[in-house]
């Protein structure tokens, strides 16, 4: 795992100032390459976090034997051992054990192709000196991040924004970023916080020559989902996971596996016993009094002891405010998703034990673990219900559900059930998980509330290569919600402490499977992620394997009313934010107002505020 920096123009630039901001991704090695042979300049950076092949032979950037392809590479390639030997038998000659020399020679020999041959995540930079060409590309699931900024003939590319605007990028602010964040809570690619900064969409690639780039995805999902043996199916899931944490546990350094006692996780760590020489180190993280409604520890504690792991509980009583700036650092952009702050947590402590852990990121949406997949598998039946039947209760019931401000989502989801009915399925889902409607974003910004049509949701829905409704939601999910939102805040908050993060649900080989098998097979109206409870049904606890889902969330209400009132108080003050001029004062002020007095669970929406907010003041960007 690493940071990646570079450029491609017509004169040199000091990439320094580039690969310093992302010393944290890379403590272990620093390394630059400079091409001023042909027709442009091509400037490479790397910061390096040693994780297999520890010695020098693995330093980037990293060039074939004649030195004509140059490769920066954050990431893991799983299959990287098979790969060689294949390219040993084509001549090729290694001189390292990496897994990045194995993508320059694939390269020589396969030319883009080789980005359909690597199994793992990564984000490439890669200069063809004989082409003057560079390409990039990002992970089929967007694992890794990958920003791009061109301008003036120039383009740069980074893992993380702060390299970009340490390099002198542009601050000004891109418009539409603010109500595509008020709606989703973060940002869909292409879209960042910068106007002359964009991120690369997972599967794709982008191609610079002569000035000019090309982008274009080298990877989706295809196949329509069916309906298949189930015998067959769980058969061939079994193995298939073994398969795949097998792959995960490649490393030279130690590792571990996060622990939450749910059955994403839980699978995980089964898996990795299965194929561990070594007591599998375990880590959960556990909550103050008060808050059990989102502690875990006990069930985590059981599946520790039923895998005979080496647990360790990383206790967290957060000072949420003084954590607010760090966050935000983190991401270079607002995100409003608060369990990143638990993630940037549990890293900094896990990683005083190990180098590498397993997450079960990806689980929900690839095996169908959300409740709004029972809901829209429900929607189907409600809407044979008669038009004025659905509207009624829209009108008369939905407004007499109250909502709580604890935690308990399941009053806030019944209401929204009953006030999407009389929608479109693909509206209906993207106001489940959207936070502020249109008409709020509008309220609360004003003329700068114009809204992209249609919504990146909505594309990704007709997009979706067949099925029901919930297999579309699942294929939305995988492009959307995953990658932007859980993958983002994953990678950032744990490289922020140099801890690499596999997450073995994301292999793209797992997700063509579970997505190519009918949601009414992988679901029942009774039971979440069915086909994963019957292939680890031997593995673990009966417990583990029938409870509900949690879920890895921090008790953001409790802290919105006790640590983070202060912050509230000053930051979205209505003076500050009359001056400031992004927010309307008092739609904020009635927004707080219906949290702290538990009329509507909004603590979503008024972090999300505290983070713009919080932001806006650390990184000053420039009004268009």
């Amino acid at each position: 795992m690493c940071g990646i920096v570079g450029q491609v123009g017509n004169t040199p630039l000091d990439l320094a100032p580039g690969t310093a901001a992302l010393q944290h991704r890379g403590p272990d090695d620093e390394g630059h390459y400079r091409d001023a042979r042909g027709e442009v300049v091509c400037d490479l950076g790397f910061r390096r976090l040693a994780i297999i092949d520890l010695t020098p032979d693995g330093h980037q950037p990293m060039g074939n034997e004649d030195g004509q392809i140059q490769l920066v590479f954050n990431g893991e390639i799983y299959n990287h051992g098979p790969l060689r030997e294949e390219l040993k038998a084509r001549g090729h000659v290694f001189r390292s054990r990496s897994d990045t020399e194995v993508i320059v020679h694939g390269y020589e020999e396969w030319g883009d192709g080789v980005l359909q041959r690597l199994r793992g995540m990564f984000a490439i930079g890669l200069w063809d000196l004989k082409r003057q060409r560079l390409l990039l590309a990002r992970d089929r699931l967007g694992i890794k991040p990958l920003f791009v900024s061109e301008q003036d003939g120039r383009i740069l590319f980074a893992s993380e924004m702060k390299a970009l605007l340490a390099l002198g990028v542009s601050r000004e602010l891109e418009p539409r970023a603010l109500p595509q964040y008020l709606h989703y809570l973060h940002l869909l690619p292409p879209l960042t916080f910068f106007r002359r900064i964009r991120r690369l969409a997972p599967g794709e690639k982008l191609v610079w020559e002569k000035g000019q780039s090309t982008i274009s995805k080298y990877w989706d999902l295809a196949l329509p989902p069916e309906h298949r043996d189930e015998t067959l199916v769980v058969a061939q899931l079994r193995e298939m996971l073994d398969d795949v944490i097998r792959d995960h546990l490649q490393a030279d350094v130690p590792l571990g596996v996060f622990l939450s006692g749910g059955l994403d996780s839980s699978t995980i760590a089964a898996v990795t016993v299965r194929h561990s020489n070594n007591k599998v180190r375990s880590f959960c993280m556990t909550f103050g009094e008060g808050e059990g409604l989102y502690d875990e520890r006990e069930h985590a504690r059981r599946v520790a002891r039923h895998l005979g792991l080496q647990h360790t509980e990383v206790p967290v009583q957060p000072d949420v405010a003084g954590l607010l700036p760090e966050m935000v650092r983190g991401f270079d952009e607002p995100f409003g998703n608060p369990t990143a702050i638990l993630t940037w947590l549990l890293s900094r402590e896990v990683r005083k034990e190990v180098t590498v852990a397993l997450a079960g990121d990806g689980g929900d949406e690839v095996f169908l673990g959300y409740p709004r997949y029972l809901g829209a598998r429900l929607s189907n039946t409600y809407r044979l219900l008669p038009g004025g039947v659905r509207s009624g209760l829209d009108r008369f019931i939905a407004p007499l559900i109250r909502e709580s401000s604890r935690g308990q989502h399941w009053p806030r989801r019944v209401r929204e059930f009953i006030s999407t009915g009389t929608l479109t399925p693909e509206a209906m889902y993207e106001s489940w998980v959207s936070y502020f409607s249109p008409a709020e974003i509008g309220a609360l910004i004003g003329a700068r509330a114009a809204n992209e049509t249609p919504s990146p949701l909505a594309t990704a829905f007709q997009n979706a290569p067949g099925g029901n409704i919930v297999d579309r939601a699942s294929y939305v999910d995988l492009k959307t919600f995953l990658p932007a939102n859980l993958l983002a805040y994953t990678d950032r908050m744990s490289m922020a402490h140099s801890l690499e993060v596999r997450v073995p649900f994301c292999d793209h080989r797992l997700v063509e499977f579970m997505s190519s098998i009918s949601a009414d097979q992988r679901m029942s109206l009774t039971q979440s992620k069915r086909l994963m409870r019957l292939a680890m049904k031997d593995a673990l606890p009966e417990e583990t394997l029938t409870r509900g889902k949690l879920g890895f969330n921090p008790p953001m209400g409790i802290w919105l009313k006790n640590q983070l009132r202060p912050l509230v108080d000053e930051l979205l003050e209505p003076k500050r934010l009359a001056r400031e001029g992004f927010f309307d004062p008092h739609e904020v002020e009635r927004l707080v107002n219906d949290q702290r007095n538990g009329q509507r669970d909004v603590a979503l929406q008024v972090w999300s505020l505290l983070v713009f907010q919080s932001w806006q003041t650390l990184y000053k960007p420039e009004l268009p």
